[in-house]
């Protein structure tokens, strides 16, 4: 160690040699341009995309969560539904029991009431009156749509013998027209020839008249 004290210091005290000359830099070289993308940046996009997959993963699952929820609920109406409707068949079932009983009690609590066998025999009176009451209408029924096919063809008829009758009529009166000129005339152009009478009787006659007439003047003179 002291050796090397003892020649740096000399060589710091001596004086420097003319042949030692200082040597020149070297030019730095100029670095290559890159031909691909560096390594970071194609990290940084396969971290993207793994995110972004990551996303659309969880958004999948959430939404196959949701399905699910939705069908689970769908069930689960359905079976509510078959729920309600067995409990209003309970209360239609119930309700019904309830006022046959309240029947049986008013006719047990009813005076007048003369059991079973009385019941039933007025529910078939009853019945028998309804079938009566039916047939008495289906026969008025009949009855009167017969009336009035009867008037129809009545009307019908008369409406046929209308037009024959007046024809007749016509005629009859054409003929009794033609058969009153025709003895008009028979008696007119063949008068049968009057007997002969005495000149006593024609004077009577004539005398008659005479008389007939002054007494009608007198009358009349009478009168006014």
């Amino acid at each position: 160690m002291a050796d090397d004290t003892e020649y740096t210091e000399s060589d710091i005290w001596a004086s420097p040699s003319h042949d030692a000359r200082p040597k020149t830099p070297k030019t730095p070289k100029t670095p290559k341009t890159p031909t691909g993308p560096p390594a970071s940046e194609t990290v940084s996009r396969d971290d993207l995309l793994r995110r972004e997959l990551e996303g659309v993963r969880s958004v999948n699952e959430g939404i196959e969560g949701l399905l699910g929820t939705l069908n689970r609920a769908g069930g689960n109406m359905q079976v509510v539904a078959k729920t309600v409707a067995n409990a209003s068949t309970l209360l239609n079932t119930w309700t019904r029991i309830l006022s046959q009983t309240e029947h049986n009690q008013r006719l047990i609590l009813h005076p007048g009431w003369k059991g079973v066998t009385q019941d039933l025999a007025e529910q078939e009176a009853e019945a028998l009156e309804k079938q009566r009451a039916a047939e008495r209408k289906a026969a008025e029924e009949e009855q009167r749509r017969e009336e009035l096919r009867r008037r129809r063809e009545e009307e019908e008829t008369a409406r046929r013998l209308a037009p024959s009758t007046s024809r007749g009529t016509r005629g009859l009166r054409r003929t009794r027209s033609r058969g009153g000129i025709a003895t008009r005339s028979g008696t007119t152009g063949g008068r049968l020839p009057e007997p002969p009478t005495s000149s006593s009787s024609r004077s009577r006659g004539t005398s008659g008249i005479g008389r007939g007439v002054r007494s009608t003047r007198g009358r009349t003179r009478g009168t006014r």
